[in-house]
């Protein structure tokens, strides 16, 4: 039997931080010295733990970037002291906090700008700002034939500094050429910028795709989630672009029992056993992550063996067929992540579901203890 961290625990995550390390140092190694890295630390670092993961990284990125004010808020509270980039736009009812905490946010209209401006002037500060351009993401940002205006504006509220100008690719994982229209918009709206006698001061587009795929998109950063998480957005796996996965999840035994052919198995009774066979059930379910649309369909590691997630994932357990094989009460399946040269991995399971990887991290629980390792 696999003792594990703790006994007591039903399922833990395992986040090494020093493969998040190599994993920046990798993506440096492709953008080369002279560009930036921003490390995405936004939803909790991707559910591998914000604080932990920043502190880790200090030293090794140049910026944490975050969605919200909130997120970048809680890391200065922490006593993270780096750059911050708020990528989302921000409430003029934030503007104080911004400015106090000295964190850079991303503006692409004029309402929130002011309100810096007018409380960098109030506290005698200064109020940071990097100009957000809609590409073609139709999300966030300025459009481009209204760029130039925006940042021509923006240098000339007092308090405030223009220190960047940004955009973000929609399809750099799965549409090249679109892709390179976005930034060909981009190169465009920089030009404009400068004409107008602003400065774009630092460039930045390239997500982790873009890292991999669109070499010319590095422009002055890149801002990098999944890569640091040693995780992929392209068809490649992590390990074929070098990159080290940065969590396991792993799971508890909690009992083992042998039924009958013909036994329905958890709620619904979408599966029904074809044979006499052993079932392992786990301790973990859809209220600690494990998503029930992998139902029937996911597999999980123990003994360094693939089995069958059978039945319907529950709350709080799932249900794994073993045929003739048996368990014991406690011992450690995985997850996610690797047991005796077999791998079950995030982008798996995201196959299986039919959605993205990001989401796959993203909706990791809360219940489930975090255990941090190779944090110096």
């Amino acid at each position: 039997m696999s003792s594990g961290p703790d006994v007591k625990w039903s399922t833990w995550f395992e986040i090494d931080l020093a493969a998040a390390r190599r994993n920046a140092a990798r993506v440096k190694s492709l953008v080369g010295r002279a560009v930036k890295l921003g490390a995405v630390l936004k939803a909790d670092a991707y559910g591998h733990g914000a604080v932990p993961v920043a502190r880790a990284l200090t030293g090794h990125c140049d910026f944490f970037c975050v969605a919200r004010a909130s997120e970048a808020l809680e890391l200065r509270s922490a006593g993270i002291t780096g750059q911050i980039l708020v990528m989302s736009e921000s409430l003029p009812s934030q503007a104080a906090e911004i400015v106090e905490h000295d964190l850079v946010q991303t503006v692409s209209r004029v309402e929130i700008a002011e309100a810096l401006s007018a409380t960098a002037v109030r506290l005698g500060s200064r109020a940071r700002v990097h100009l957000k351009v809609d590409t073609g993401m139709g999300r966030l940002g300025v459009l481009p034939d209204e760029a130039a205006n925006l940042a021509r504006k923006l240098s000339g509220l007092p308090g405030l500094r223009l220190e960047g100008v940004s955009s973000h690719f929609s399809t750099a994982a799965t549409d090249p050429e679109f892709a390179r229209e976005q930034l060909e918009r981009f190169i465009a709206c920089l030009k404009g910028i400068e004409a107008a006698g602003a400065s774009a001061g630092l460039r930045h587009m390239a997500n982790t795709a873009a890292v991999f795929n669109l070499p010319e998109a590095h422009f002055d950063m890149v801002r990098v989630g999944l890569a640091v998480y040693g995780l992929s957005p392209t068809a490649q796996s992590a390990r074929e672009l070098g990159l080290e996965p940065v969590l396991s999840w792993k799971a508890r035994v909690v009992l083992c029992k042998r039924v009958p052919a013909g036994w329905s198995v958890s709620y619904d009774r979408t599966f029904t056993t074809s044979r006499p066979c052993n079932l392992a059930v786990l301790g973990a379910g859809y209220a600690d992550g494990y998503p029930r649309a992998l139902s029937n369909k996911a597999r999980i590691l123990l003994r360094g063996k693939r089995f069958p997630v059978i039945g319907a994932v529950c709350m709080d357990q799932l249900v794994v067929d073993l045929g003739e094989e048996t368990a014991e009460p406690g011992e450690e399946a995985v997850l996610i992540g690797q047991q005796d040269g077999e791998e079950v991995t995030a982008k798996e399971l995201a196959g299986i579901m039919k959605t993205s990887v990001y989401e796959v991290v993203a909706r990791l629980g809360k219940r489930p203890p975090r255990i941090w390792i190779n944090g110096d």
